[in-house]
């Protein structure tokens, strides 16, 4: 290998860990927050951690599909910065603060009808009341946190993840402080319980929302970026181009998570034991796969910039030194869950408890089967973060259709019930749907590279 590739190399890794390592610890803390406010919830009883799951199920299906549309105003800016157009990247940040307007519309009116919804289930009636309290909390989260999104997405784009890990790390304790505040009701504020995630969320938000854009539009860093400048006029074509990328990408994100919802209801016939071993292992698969997205977008971000520069090396160095990274990680977790599953049970479960016995027996295997399936799912989604940067979402979300839903929830109904392996056969058959949406990822990526140092040539 020559010196030149070498150094070539050696700088891409060091301009990918410098956006990544930001972007994934962000990620890590934001979710901390959700984990955080699920367990003081747990302290109100039953009753409200019901109310809370139902919520929470239908606020993360639309949050995956609303919050998955703007990220493609990462992918927009990062072409434009990358090609040094400041103008272009004021124009398409006055759009999406136009398109963040319309969601929020859209989102809160859907929200407003969830207890149309929440009516039907055979949950007593009690619960839906805590139920409806904490939605309508979360009506008022919506503006904040979509303001949020397009302004880290912004920061992504211009290869400013510093600037959104500072942000997470400054947001995140005083937004747990809210929420603990009024859940219980402490310093004078109301008790509103389950409700009160809700309220601190809004009032969080909203406040980081107003400071960072206040910020953003006085400093002498970013204020030249002019991102209010485009708001007061349409511009159809980057409109267009935001929807196009997005949209895919929404609906991608909400077919991974009804697979697993289905996966969840199947598992569930095969008793309580294999069901709470089943919900551990998503507990560490989200985690891991919310770092993977962390990178996966830091690879968006670098395809984006190299296609800006039209550099048609650095857009391959970009892809393959991401996944290349990233895959080094995920080997290590797989094969620690595989040699020392009961380190990762024992932060859930007592595994010296004999009672506890078929519990660690069953947990252990599906986290094996887990690390094999995060292997594939890692070439899946930072190949998706590269397919993103080339402005190619479609297709991705066509093989997450046919490898989550067609092949994954296929083969997980023919290994659990025809087949009898039960619990462990819907992992098998996630782990194969997977594994084939990775196929289909890289296949198209490499044609995708192909085409693209062709054009810019």
């Amino acid at each position: 290998m020559s010196q030149s590739i070498l150094s070539t190399i050696k700088n891409e890794t060091k301009g990918n860990l410098s956006l990544s390592i930001p972007l994934i610890a962000s990620q890590l803390i934001y979710a901390s927050s959700g984990f955080v406010g699920t367990a003081l919830v747990a302290r109100l009883g039953e009753d409200a951690l019901a109310a809370s799951v139902l919520v929470s199920t239908i606020w993360m299906t639309l949050s995956v599909l609303f919050f998955g549309i703007l990220n493609a105003i990462s992918v927009l800016v990062s072409h434009q910065f990358g090609a040094k157009n400041q103008q272009a990247i004021s124009e398409i940040m006055g759009q999406s603060y136009l398109l963040g307007i319309f969601l929020t519309i859209i989102m809160i009116l859907i929200l407003q009808t969830m207890p149309w919804f929440l009516h039907w289930t055979t949950q007593p009636k009690h619960v839906l009341t805590l139920a409806y309290q904490y939605m309508y909390a979360l009506l008022w989260t919506v503006p904040g946190l979509i303001a949020l999104i397009i302004t880290e997405q912004f920061l992504a784009g211009i290869n400013r993840g510093k600037m959104v890990l500072r942000i997470s790390i400054l947001v995140v304790p005083v937004e747990i402080t809210w929420i603990y505040l009024l859940i219980f009701g402490k310093l004078g504020l109301p008790a509103c319980g389950v409700a009160g995630i809700g309220y601190g969320f809004a009032t969080t938000y909203t406040l980081t929302t107003i400071l960072l854009l206040t910020y953003l539009l006085k400093s002498k860093e970013y204020r030249h970026f002019k991102i209010f400048n485009g708001i007061n006029r349409i511009k159809f074509h980057y409109l267009k181009e935001l929807i196009s990328i997005g949209l895919p990408m929404g609906l991608m994100h909400v077919i991974e998570v009804s697979t697993f919802a289905v996966a969840t209801f199947w598992i569930a016939q095969f008793g309580t034991t294999m069901l709470a071993a089943h919900q551990i292992i998503l507990q560490y698969l989200g985690l891991i796969i919310t770092m993977t997205f962390g990178m996966s977008q830091a690879v968006t971000v670098r395809v984006g910039h190299a296609i800006g520069r039209q550099d048609l090396s650095a857009i391959s160095y970009a892809t393959f030194v991401g996944m290349f990274l990233n895959s080094i990680f995920i080997v290590s977790i797989a094969i620690a869950f595989f040699v020392v599953p009961k380190f990762f049970l024992s932060i859930d479960i007592n595994v010296s408890n004999p009672s506890n016995a078929a519990l660690v027996r069953d947990a252990s295997l599906l986290l094996a089967i887990g690390g094999i399936l995060l292997i594939f799912d890692n070439v899946r989604i930072i190949g998706f973060g590269a397919l993103r940067g080339l402005k190619d979402t479609r297709f991705p979300m066509y093989a997450a259709f046919v490898g989550f839903w067609l092949i994954g929830l296929g083969c997980a109904y023919l290994f659990s019930f025809i087949l009898s392996f039960q619990g462990k056969g819907i992992w098998f058959g996630l782990t194969v749907g997977i594994a084939s949406s990775a196929i289909i990822v890289l296949a198209r990526l490499g044609y995708m590279l192909a085409s693209s140092k062709a054009k810019l040539k």
